[in-house]
């Protein structure tokens, strides 16, 4: 007597290529998300170079001088004089955004609501700049007036 073998179910190499099928569609995947994730990041980032740049017009028109320093800023921008910004300010801050002004060490005597006081040499320039790091680039976010 011979018994035929009814078979039911999948052979190992059809087992084998839809495994490598769904490991490739989750490759595929998570490529498309991190650069999506990525370009969020940055989009974030340029959002907020540009809110400090609004803002720093402000200061600007305030005190006849920019902020000597990135401290002296949020300092205001979470004051009353700025607006209360407090988001802004917690979001702003180092090491992912640096803040450098020109002329060097203009604002040297500072008072305590951020406006130059008499006889310091105001700051006429800076440049707001944002790590690419924070978006996985080699490259930053760079805004200057």
């Amino acid at each position: 007597m011979h018994k035929k073998l009814n078979s039911k179910g999948f052979t190992l190499i059809e087992l084998l290529i839809v495994i490598i099928i769904i490991g490739i569609l989750a490759a595929i995947s998570f490529v498309a998300y991190s650069g999506a994730t990525n370009k969020a990041h940055e989009a974030a980032a340029q959002s907020t170079l540009h809110e400090a740049q609004s803002k720093m017009a402000e200061y600007y028109a305030d005190n006849s001088s920019y902020p000597a320093t990135i401290t002296d800023f949020d300092n205001w921008i979470a004051s009353s004089q700025g607006g209360n910004n407090t988001s802004l300010s917690q979001t702003f801050v180092g090491p992912n955004y640096t803040y450098t002004v020109t002329p060097t060490g203009c604002g040297d005597t500072v008072a305590s609501g951020g406006a130059i006081t008499t006889g310091s040499t105001a700051c006429t320039g800076y440049s707001l700049t944002a790590s690419g790091s924070m978006w996985g680039s080699s490259t930053g976010l760079t805004v200057t007036n």
